[in-house]
């Protein structure tokens, strides 16, 4: 038996993808401080939820506006059939800890 499932592994590319996306090729300012804590993706590949900590107040309005740039960035490095729809969920410092 495998170690990891892959969508434990399809998930950690997309944190891995999202974290340096957000860093080099998004220019939004409300993204600036943005930190992607961790990516869950479902069991068909099809759906990623990605948990993140902000101090900016209007970081949903800039991802909801990015989101199908990121959407994107996640496809074109991906060598998967279908790109998982992206699920941004906002969380406090250190409670997203207790599940790592």
């Amino acid at each position: 038996m495998r170690p990891f499932k892959r969508s434990e592994r399809v998930a950690h590319e997309i944190l891995k993808i999202l974290q340096e996306a957000i860093l080099f090729e998004v220019k939004d300012p409300r993204l600036a401080r943005l930190t992607i804590v961790r990516v869950d993706v479902s069991g068909d590949l099809r759906y990623a939820k990605v948990y993140y900590e902000s101090s900016v107040q209007d970081v949903e309005k800039g991802l909801e506006c990015a989101k199908g740039f990121l959407r994107s960035i996640v496809a074109r490095e991906l060598n998967i059939k279908f790109t998982p729809e992206l699920e941004f969920i906002r969380v406090e410092n250190g409670w997203i800890s207790q599940y790592l």
